[in-house]
């Protein structure tokens, strides 16, 4: 499962109109390119040192989502990534429909 394969696979349902990402999302590229750079810094290959509650919450998305722990975890991470530079470097919103209707914003720090 690749980064295009994530991204393109998130739709929103808004008045009975589908919309997905498209191409030329800039938040979806810039992901898409940063993932592509060579690797350097200060993280290195895993194994990585998790605590509990995150090994957890990995194998819980992992479960829900029918994936093994190493795709959940590279999905959550693409989410955040892409999340972070709409609401941060796009100044756009995250909006969540509940199942009342109701939509609210979630503030990202």
């Amino acid at each position: 499962m690749g980064l295009g394969d994530i991204l393109g696979n998130f739709e929103k349902n808004r008045s009975a109109k589908k919309l997905s990402f498209m191409n030329d999302d800039l938040s979806n590229k810039k992901v898409y390119s940063i993932s592509q750079q060579a690797t350097s810094g200060r993280m290195a290959s895993p194994p990585l040192n998790l605590d509990n509650e995150t090994v957890n919450l990995i194998n819980w998305l992992a479960k829900e989502q029918g994936l093994i722990p190493e795709a959940a975890l590279k999905k959550a991470i693409i989410t955040a990534a892409y999340i972070y530079d709409v609401t941060s470097n796009q100044r756009g919103k995250l909006l969540v429909q509940h199942s009342d209707g109701s939509i609210r914003e979630i503030f990202l720090k």
